[in-house]
């Protein structure tokens, strides 16, 4: 990982012990096959308790924070921060989603928490550890956002093997420390959303490389991003906060469709 993104995960996290999961009802009773159990479920609904969490072999530690009646997911040694929302579940569960419509995850009427990843697919437990640190906006100067952009670049050169050149709009660098700092935020999304593309095909690199020589990041009227020639243009909002950039799944999954054409290309080959 990055000095840069090693920083900004610092600022975010604070690692804690592990701990075992709580169980998803309370002892004695199965809230699958008891009748009482289930229509308790049915008239109550999953309070999401924000705090520090982790799976029960300690091998996760994430923290969830209240934001704008969503959540702030951050994972422990990660820099970004994936905003989730909250919908109904079966069984009075609630489910929090990225904005890619993955679960994340499930929480039972009970309070039970699972934890959903690419590397446990089906779910792991997860208990509450401690509350969580206030949430907090970066503030960038100039020069650090400049040293962000050469430090992505240098990171998916030396470990992807892809050049890149990164930069920022003339006017996100010369706007105001909070807004720089929501480019920040959009630039390691992309950069981590690039990497989550790069590692998704044993021939991404060579999609990737054969349309992608440059990433720019730029204010515009929705987080999302867009081919512009050979210039990916990663686009967030600074007046929506969180929400005003796309989490690196998103980005991934935008990468997909913009250079499908491409891979059938590669492929054919």
């Amino acid at each position: 990982m990055t000095y840069v993104r090693t920083i900004a995960a610092a600022f975010l996290f604070a690692a804690i012990p592990a701990a075992w999961a709580q169980p998803e009802a309370p002892p004695g009773i199965n809230p699958y096959t008891n009748p009482m159990a289930a229509r308790l479920s049915a008239e109550r609904m999953g309070d999401v308790r924000p705090g520090i969490y982790s799976t029960g072999d300690g091998s996760t530690v994430f923290t969830l924070k209240p934001y704008n009646g969503k959540y702030l997911l951050t994972f422990q040694n990660s820099p970004e921060v994936f905003v989730l929302s909250v919908e109904h579940g079966s069984l009075g569960a609630r489910i929090l989603k990225y904005d890619t419509g993955a679960t994340a995850i499930r929480v039972s009427v009970w309070g039970g928490m699972t934890l959903y990843t690419r590397d446990a697919p089906g779910g792991v437990p997860a208990t509450r550890q401690d509350d969580a640190p206030p949430a907090t906006d970066l503030a960038i100067s100039q020069p650090e956002l400049q040293a962000a952009l050469e430090d992505e670049a240098g990171h998916l050169t030396y470990v992807q093997k892809v050049d890149l050149r990164f930069s920022a709009d003339p006017a996100v660098m010369s706007g105001d420390p909070d807004t720089r700092g929501r480019a920040f935020d959009a630039l390691i999304n992309a950069a981590l959303g690039i990497e989550r593309y790069l590692t998704s095909l044993p021939i991404a690199r060579q999609i990737f490389s054969k349309r992608i020589n440059s990433v720019k990041v730029a204010e515009g009227g929705k987080p999302t991003v867009t081919l512009t020639g050979q210039t990916l243009l990663v686009s967030f909002v600074p007046g929506e906060g969180h929400e005003g950039h796309a989490s690196s799944l998103a980005i991934e999954q935008e990468l997909s469709r913009l250079l499908a054409n491409s891979a059938k290309d590669v492929a054919a080959k």
